[in-house]
C-alpha cells in the first residue's frame, strides 16, 4: 500500500504523515481553530497546509514493517498532538471560570444566555467572545504554529516521552489555569464577601430596614459597575497568559 501511494506522489515521506497525524489531533482541541462552529472540513484543510511546512524540521522515517508498529505511531502522534492542544486549552479554560465564579458572585448566573464553548450566562458569552477575538487580533494563529513547531523539537516523530514528565506537565498546567482563573476574579470574589459582609451588619443594626430588597439591586448594578471597567484589564492579563504558554521540558 505504501508503495502505491509513493507512486501516485512521489516524494511522499512516512514523516510527512506522522507529523499530519500529529497537527490534526492538535487542532482538534486547539482554542480557535478547534471551535466547535468552524467546519470539520476548514481543520481538515488547516492540517494539510500545516503539515508540509513542518515536516521540514523531523528527520525522515522509514515506513513500519509491521501494522502494529504503524497503529503504534500513529497512535503516539495523535496523542502527543493530543496533549499539546490540551495543555493550551486548559490554560484558555481559565477565563470561562473566572466568569463562572464572576457570575455566581454577581448574582447574574441565572440570566439566559446563549449555550456554546462557555458558560451559558451572557458574562461568560461575552468574555469569552471578546478573549478569543483579541487572541486573533495578537497573533494567536502564529503562535499556534509555533506551538506545533515546539511540540515536534520536544518530541520528535516515532518516539515517545516518558508519560510520568508529561502527566506532571499537564498537572501543572491545570494548577496554572486555576491559578489564573482565580486571580481574575478575585476582586469579584472579594468585593462580593465584603459587599455581603457589609449588608448582614446594616441588617443586624437596623432590622426593620428590607436590606435584601435594597442590597440585591445594588449588588448587581456594582457587579457590572465593575465588570465594565475590569473587563479590559482583565482579557489583557488572561491572552498574556495564553500569548505566553510554552509546552513544559521533559526530561
Amino acid at each position: 500500500m505504501w508503495d502505491q501511494l509513493q507512486a501516485i506522489f512521489p516524494g511522499l515521506d512516512w514523516s510527512l504523515v506522522l507529523v499530519y497525524a500529529r497537527v490534526q489531533a492538535c487542532v482538534l482541541v486547539l482554542p480557535g481553530l478547534g471551535e466547535r462552529v468552524i467546519s470539520g472540513r476548514v481543520k481538515i484543510a488547516v492540517a494539510m497546509a500545516l503539515s508540509p511546512l513542518l515536516a521540514g524540521m523531523v528527520a525522515m522515517h522509514p515506513f513500519p514493517d509491521r501494522p502494529l508498529g504503524l497503529m503504534a505511531q500513529i497512535g503516539g502522534e495523535m496523542i502527543l498532538g493530543f496533549a499539546t492542544g490540551a495543555m493550551l486549552r486548559l490554560l484558555v479554560l481559565a477565563l470561562d471560570i473566572a466568569t463562572t465564579a464572576i457570575a455566581a458572585t454577581a448574582s447574574l448566573s441565572q440570566i439566559m444566555g446563549i449555550q456554546n464553548e462557555a458558560a451559558p450566562h451572557p458574562i461568560g458569552n461575552m468574555l469569552h467572545l471578546a478573549g478569543l477575538a483579541i487572541l486573533m487580533a495578537l497573533g494567536l494563529p502564529m503562535m499556534l504554529v509555533e506551538l506545533m513547531a515546539d511540540s515536534l523539537r520536544l518530541w520528535p516523530p516515532a518516539t515517545l516521552p516518558p508519560a510520568g514528565s508529561l502527566a506532571m506537565g499537564i498537572v501543572d498546567v491545570v494548577r496554572d489555569s486555576f491559578w489564573l482563573a482565580m486571580m481574575l476574579a478575585a476582586p469579584f470574589t472579594l468585593g462580593g464577601f465584603l459587599y455581603q459582609a457589609l449588608s448582614g451588619v446594616i441588617n443586624r443594626v437596623m432590622p426593620a430596614l428590607p436590606v435584601v430588597f435594597i442590597g440585591a439591586p445594588a449588588a448587581v448594578f456594582l457587579a457590572l459597575a465593575g465588570l465594565a471597567l475590569l473587563a479590559p484589564m482583565l482579557v489583557g492579563l488572561w491572552a498574556d497568559a495564553v500569548l505566553g504558554f510554552m509546552l513544559p521540558q521533559t526530561p
